[in-house]
């Protein structure tokens, strides 16, 4: 049993052939403290052909064996080492991040366009309901009108007290040319009244002055009368008392020395009364323009006055006339109109329409179970989903927790949950993707970071924690 077999007869082994790679030459490299080659100690393929064919399968086996060893470890300290997110989940809705809008009308009126419908996105300022501006555009042309009219009156009585020529605005002479040319007609009339006015009060004056005159002759002239008759008094007197002349003569010499001193005290009297006269004329001169002026001056102050009350008139009409266009406060989306039909008559402060404000972040309501609430802070970042849009298509928003309720709420079934408020970071997806109230989210909530290894191993720990313990 044990003899040789010839030689010739001895079966005869394949020749081995080295792989050679980058495969074969980190396989080396890595168990080359393990393993043998097989060509180092070639066998003695005559010998024992059947024992190297032996030796080379658990080579190979512990090759593989060590390989897949070293992978699970470094796959168990990765494991250890990645982390990965630790999310709480909670479905909610888009809630108005503000007060709803409610737009009234402060004067009423009746609706003559309608430019939106319920649901429309609105830009700030944009016009939403047009209103009749019959009534308030013909107040604010009248109130302008007469404006306009009493700025070129007051220019004429500006110019009249300053005494200089009127030159009215070119810009009125374009709007009111009618007034301006009334205005200057007048102020060349009250130029002409005034001049006038003058010459009576000047001429009344020399009038005076030319009694004065007059009366001053005659006092002279009664007064060298008086001179003579008292001479002839004075030598005719003796005469008497010789008979030369009777006592008659006498007394008519006396009578008429009394009757030209009466004449001479007249004379001075009137004097005295003409020249207070002529000071009163004079005053009166000065008077003329000077009264002139100050009634000017009470007609500006009149003027201005009715000017000032018309400007703050004018404000209050302008703003009637812009009321009757509805412009949107804020940016948002048309909740309600309450008009539907041109032709509406809306009274005084009704609500015309309503506007659910958009502002440029979002606010959500999210519910959250009380078992996923303990790791909840505000400032933790969330990642919102809007279930109308598809996450893998369009992407979400980022957020951050605003405020956590501070009780439990019930649902509609009794099922309790929190309140939490979370805040977007923007306010839509895209331009044409428009975020509205009402719309339900999904979000996740950043409560921390863990370990891949602690993940797979939450369910052991479980179940070693309550492993036999039941009764």
């Amino acid at each position: 049993m044990n003899e040789k077999l010839p030689e010739e007869l001895l079966p005869q082994a394949a020749p081995v052939k080295k792989r050679r790679g980058p495969g074969r030459r980190l396989v080396d490299w890595l168990f080359s403290p393990w393993m043998k080659e097989v060509d180092s100690a070639p066998l003695d393929w005559r010998q024992d052909a059947h024992r190297a064919f032996v030796e080379q399968q658990p080579l190979r086996a512990r090759a593989m064996l060590y390989t897949v060893a070293l992978i699970t470890v470094c796959l168990v300290v990765w494991a250890a080492l990645a982390k990965i997110d630790e999310v709480t989940r909670g479905q909610g809705k888009v809630v108005p991040s503000r007060q709803v809008q409610v737009i009234q009308s402060q004067d009423g009126g009746v609706v003559t366009e309608l430019l939106v419908r319920e649901g429309d996105v609105v830009r700030k300022d944009q016009l939403l309901v047009r209103l009749d501006q019959t009534r308030s555009q013909s107040s604010l042309r009248e109130n302008l009108a007469e404006y306009r009219a009493l700025v070129v009156k007051a220019a004429r009585l500006r110019a009249v007290v300053d005494k200089t020529p009127f030159e009215p605005d070119p810009a009125m002479e374009e709007f009111v040319p009618g007034i301006v040319d009334q205005e200057m007609a007048l102020y060349a009339s009250s130029q002409e009244q005034l001049a006038l006015e003058k010459q009576i009060a000047e001429e009344q004056l020399h009038q005076r002055r030319e009694e004065l005159e007059e009366v001053r002759a005659r006092e002279a002239q009664a007064a060298r009368s008086l001179v003579l008759a008292q001479r002839e008094l004075d030598l005719t007197r003796p005469m008497v008392n010789s008979g030369a002349v009777s006592e008659v003569e006498i007394l008519r010499l006396e009578r008429d020395v009394n009757k030209l001193s009466g004449e001479r005290k007249q004379a001075a009297a009137q004097m005295n009364r003409l020249q207070s006269a002529i000071q009163e004329a004079q005053r009166k001169v000065s008077e003329v323009e000077l009264n002139f002026v100050n009634e000017v001056r009470e007609e500006l102050a009149e003027t201005i006055s009715r000017l000032n009350a018309l400007r703050e008139a004018g404000t209050g009409l302008s703003d009637r006339v812009k009321q009757t266009e509805v412009r949107s406060p804020v940016n948002g989306t048309v909740k309600q109109l309450y008009y539907h039909t041109i032709g509406g008559v809306v009274l005084p402060g009704k609500e015309i329409i309503e506007v659910v404000p958009a502002d440029d972040t979002l606010l959500l309501e999210v519910r959250i179970r009380p078992k996923d609430i303990a790791f909840l802070v505000p400032g933790q970042q969330a990642l919102v989903k809007f279930t109308a849009y598809d996450f893998v298509v369009y992407g979400g928003l980022e957020g951050e927790v605003e405020h956590i309720g501070a009780d439990t709420v019930m649902d509609e079934e009794g099922n309790p949950f929190y309140e939490v408020l979370v805040r977007t970071y923007e306010s839509g997806l895209a331009e044409d993707k428009p975020i509205i109230p009402g719309m339900t989210v999904e979000v996740d909530i950043l409560t921390g970071k863990k370990t891949i290894l602690a993940y797979l191993m939450k369910p052991v720990l479980r179940a070693k924690q309550y492993a036999l313990t039941e009764r």
